[in-house]
């Protein structure tokens, strides 16, 4: 075996806390950042030195964690910054975790739960899969740009890189200019609000609220980013930037042969919207593996508007969370603030309706506009309310206030006016492509929207104008009880009660007396913040159906001449809600036009099994001579059945043309191991597979296999056509297919040390278990977790290119064999 070769760079060697699920883990495709599923049921985030970054967990989840992936871009924050003439990106990234039936979206920026959304279905099936995969929407361009930058880079380098003469050359299209241009960037950033339940965190942080509501990133107006949910019963969710849903799907009812089928693993590749499923169906105790390509023509159809649309919409909801959010806030605060007087005046209400038949209100505007004060009532500002209340009471109402005007005028007028302009940017580019209806916009709802915008906008500054005016009025208020406090604790005969006397004519008795008779029982701002008003029912929006905008004009005019109209229109929170059913039915009318560009085409058998392992992989083999058509190939690997001793290859051929593909043919290769000796695989990259491998001399190894075969040389494995469609027994081993020196049987010595790549020490510690590769250039990295489900590995998987040893970076050791610590 000393052929064997060991030039994997040590990047990391680690050992966690609590035991590892083998089945969730994930590495960062951006960044060196490792998401492993643990037995506390949540997902934790690390770095290659172990450091614990975040956190993610669900309370009430069922079940636990059910899949994780990261975003394939990392554009969940992308800053541009310029040094040297060079533009660099400092990139974020999403990840998603399923919990149940729900995924929620944490951004490795912050660390929060950006977003969370529960996708049901009708059996109430959990999620079983999570794939999240980047799109270009013009191929042509992305084509033309690779065929000129030819032996200088590849399709990973115009993903990832910063250089912007790498960028494609796009058409100068001044429509799509424009469309493109952000205006919402000079508007005032949005404050942050205080923590409010589990939803409220994510706009507690500067850092969470500029990732909401952040630009276009630059270099992602080119690109989709669909997230693909999968559940056990069949059912697929599409969703495109977080938070724009496509809607749902079931295998069943696109084709009756995928009844009972369970996707369990996505692939996906930049340049086709072709997708791929690999699924498992049991029929009569069999299971049948399944390959589900579908076509997602929507990214074609509508070109580079459908990111547009796709992070305009997803503001929109971040926008609708956040308005509700202030609302919530709002309420709150005005509520809070009339609490403590409230309990005051219960007080004295009781003895001044039992003794006087009046209460607090009458003797205070009596004592007000006369300066008599009743017995009972100097009694209880002596001794029961007295200067400590009183400064408890000014407390509670003057922080009340701040905070409503604070709020309104830092949160709700700005987040008003970013959805003017979001909307108005919608409707513009509604009305450009009124005739094209692949979109799915309506200026009509659109139109509607902005008229609920102006509506919320004029119940704002509304709200704003009463906040200013109370507070003025509870202000002189305020003054005049301090003083009246004072003056009835004070000795009639004194000096000290001349003195206060004397100050009684420096009063706004006008602002006092419409404070005790207004605010002071009931504030108008509950009227402005939620549905209640006094007397009549709230306005039926919904049969309206028109603007109301003028409606609230005039319903403002008529309570400023003292004149209420019947049936009264409903404050911010009904209002909010109304423009969140217009949002809705506006949004289900787009994610109908975009269902019907998905096509699910007809599943493809590749035999009965039940595989310990698997893996898929997209590759392009475009023809440059072809102009509308273009070659896939999707690579699956399946690893041994129980008992068998084969690993399975397969290749299926598609064709694509104007975004629908066809399958052209399938073929197969089966590479013989010894039985239980593939512990994980995992594709590398466009030509090599990598192997988790146990040998008869328990020691574990990585192997790396050429799968595809090159035409310049003899390396890569040739595979056998086996028709379109057929049930054979995944492992059934041929000795008849072993034939030639490009073929590999590991059963053999010499073929295990030819494609050994590393060697582990001895023992169950570095047995393997599971293998994650993030499979990007220059950015390959592998993650080797040990049997033990505590250790686990990092290797550089590009320094098989370079051939350095087994080193860690940098030289040092102090990233070996160190014990993590979660908190």
């Amino acid at each position: 075996m000393g052929d064997e070769r060991t030039n994997l760079t040590l990047l990391a060697e680690k050992m966690s806390p609590l035991l590892i699920d083998p089945s969730h883990l994930s590495y960062c495709p951006a960044m060196d950042l490792l998401a492993l599923a643990a037995q506390d049921e949540r997902v934790h985030v690390f770095r290659l030195n172990g450091q614990r970054v975040f956190g993610v967990s669900k309370k009430e989840a069922v079940g636990g964690v059910t899949d994780i992936q990261w975003n394939p871009n990392g554009n969940a924050s992308v800053v541009s910054l310029l040094f040297r003439h060079r533009a660099y990106l400092t990139t974020g990234q999403s990840l998603a975790v399923a919990f149940g039936s729900s995924v929620c979206i944490a951004s490795a920026n912050s660390g929060k739960i950006m977003y969370e959304k529960d996708y049901p279905t009708p059996f109430k099936a959990p999620i079983c899969c999570l794939g999240w995969a980047s799109n270009f929407t013009d191929v042509a361009a992305i084509r033309e740009r690779l065929s000129s930058l030819e032996g200088t880079a590849v399709l990973d380098d115009l993903m990832t890189s910063a250089d912007e003469t790498l960028n494609p050359q796009f058409a100068l299209d001044l429509p799509i200019e424009l469309a493109f241009l952000d205006v919402a960037s000079t508007l005032p950033k949005l404050a942050t609000l205080p923590v409010a339940g589990s939803q409220g965190d994510v706009f507690s942080s500067r850092a969470s609220l500029d990732t909401l509501f952040q630009p276009l990133p630059i270099g992602s107006a080119d690109r989709a980013d669909v997230l693909i949910i999968g559940h056990e019963d069949g059912t697929i969710h599409l969703s495109m930037s977080e938070d724009f849903s496509i809607g749902k799907f079931r295998l069943q009812d696109a084709e009756p042969s995928l009844s009972d089928s369970k996707p369990f693993l996505h692939c996906s590749h930049p340049l086709f919207t072709t997708h791929a499923l690999l699924c498992s169906r049991m029929s009569t105790g069999i299971q049948e593996i399944q390959l589900v390509p579908f076509d997602l023509r929507l990214v074609s159809i509508a070109g580079r508007q459908l990111s547009l649309l796709a992070s305009k919409i997803t503001e929109l909801h971040s926008l609708h969370r956040y308005l509700r959010q202030v609302q919530e806030q709002l309420s709150t605060e005005i509520r809070t603030s009339q609490d403590l007087p409230s309990r005051f005046m219960r007080n004295i209400n009781e003895t001044l309706l039992e003794k006087l038949d009046c209460t607090w209100v009458n003797a205070a505007y009596h004592l007000a506009a006369t300066g008599h004060c009743y017995p009972e009532v100097k009694e209880w500002l002596v001794d029961e309310l007295g200067e400590r209340g009183h400064k408890r009471w000014d407390k509670a109402v003057n922080v009340g206030y701040e905070n409503v005007r604070r709020l309104t005028h830092e949160s709700l007028l700005p987040a008003l006016d970013r959805l003017r302009v979001l909307i108005s940017r919608l409707r513009g580019l509604s009305r450009f492509h009124s005739s094209d209806f692949s979109l799915g916009l309506s200026t009509l709802e659109l139109d509607n929207m902005l008229d609920s915008v102006n509506c919320l906008q004029l119940l704002a500054h509304q709200l704003l104008k009463c906040a200013v005016s109370e507070l003025q009025q509870f202000a002189a208020f305020s003054t005049w009880l301090r003083h009246e406090i004072e003056k009835q604790a004070a000795d009639p005969t004194s000096a000290s009660a001349q003195e206060i006397a004397e100050k009684d004519m420096s009063f706004d008795h006008s602002g006092i007396l419409d404070y005790i008779q207004g605010a002071m029982q009931h504030t108008q701002m509950l009227a402005y913040t939620l549905n209640e008003v006094d007397g009549g029912r709230p306005w039926d929006l919904e049969d309206e159906g028109g603007p109301i905008f003028e409606l609230y004009k005039g319903q403002m005019n008529n309570e400023s001449s003292g004149f209420r109209s019947q049936p009264q229109l409903p404050g911010l929170a009904g209002m909010i809600q109304h423009f969140e059913k217009q949002s809705g039915v506006f949004f289900e009318h787009i994610s109908e036009t975009q269902r019907r560009s998905v096509q699910i085409g007809v599943p493809i058998s590749l035999g009965v099994g039940n595989p310990t392992c698997a893996d898929m992989r997209m590759v392009d083999e475009h023809d440059k001579t072809a102009t509308a058509t273009a070659n896939l190939l999707i690579y699956v690997a399946l690893g041994p059945s129980p008992g068998q001793d084969c690993v399975n290859l397969f290749r299926i051929r598609f064709v694509v043309e104007n975004g629908m593909s066809s399958t052209t043919s399938v073929a197969s290769r089966r590479i013989p191991v010894a039985t239980a000796a593939i512990r994980d695989l995992k594709f590398i990259d466009d030509r090599s597979l990598m192997l988790a491998f146990v040998g008869a001399d328990d020691v574990s190894r990585l192997l790396q296999i050429d799968f595809r075969p090159s035409k310049d040389s003899e390396t890569g494995l040739r595979y056998q056509e086996t028709g379109l469609a057929g049930k054979t027994a995944l492992g059934d081993f041929d000795e008849k297919e072993v034939s030639g020196s490009h073929e590999i049987d590991l059963r053999r010595l010499s073929d295990i040390a030819i494609h050994t790549v590393h060697r582990f020490p001895p023992g169950k510690m570095w047995t393997p278990q599971r293998l994650e590769i993030n499979g990007r250039k220059g950015r390959r990295t592998i993650c080797v977790l040990a049997e033990d489900r505590i250790h686990y590995r990092q290797f550089d998987v590009d320094s098989l290119d370079t051939g350095h040893g087994s080193t860690p970076r940098g030289g040092g050791t102090e990233d070996l064999d160190v014990a993590m610590s979660i908190t």
